[in-house]
């Protein structure tokens, strides 16, 4: 099998044990691969803005021919595939950076779109500035939960982490 983008996208599922069960799952999904490529791992998927943040047509596809409809066939034919060195240290890098929002799918979301925002609409508004414009654009999680300041401001200074490196 020939490398391809959907054949890294299932190590990757793998990788950040990543699924596309339910609603909650998918949004977990598409945020983290919208981080990943925010930290310089390019996987050819486009962001829109959605409800919930940055969201890839493409990567939903995707994610189901991978994980439902052809699992089989990649499970097969990936099986031998190994990250670099240097891929596998830059994941480390990037869960450290990441590790406190990948286990929880509001700071993921809330990380995913204050990134989107910042470089899309604003990416030379000061932090203060853009909490309230961020709060124009989004009010309330996928959860449920109303955003606070102090979430964009965690948000936003993951954003700067992840775009340093």
């Amino acid at each position: 099998m020939q490398v391809d983008a959907k054949g890294i996208l299932y190590k990757l599922t793998k990788k950040f044990d990543l699924k596309r069960d339910e609603t909650q799952d998918r949004l977990k999904l598409q945020k983290t691969i919208y981080l990943l490529q925010a930290f310089g791992l390019q996987l050819g998927y486009g962001f829109s803005w959605y409800k919930y943040g940055p969201y890839s047509q493409d990567l939903v596809q995707d994610a189901y021919t991978v994980l439902r409809s052809e699992e089989y066939k990649y499970k097969t034919d990936t099986s031998s595939w190994k990250f670099s060195k240097s891929s596998l240290e830059k994941f480390e890098k990037f869960k450290e950076i990441c590790s406190d929002i990948l286990r929880d799918t509001d700071k993921l979301e809330m990380a995913a779109s204050v990134d989107f925002v910042r470089k899309t609409w604003y990416p030379d508004v000061k932090e203060t500035e853009f909490v309230k414009l961020f709060k124009d654009r989004k009010k309330q999680l996928f959860s449920g939960k109303t955003i606070n300041d102090s979430m964009i401001i965690d948000a936003f200074n993951i954003s700067k982490k992840l775009r340093e490196n």
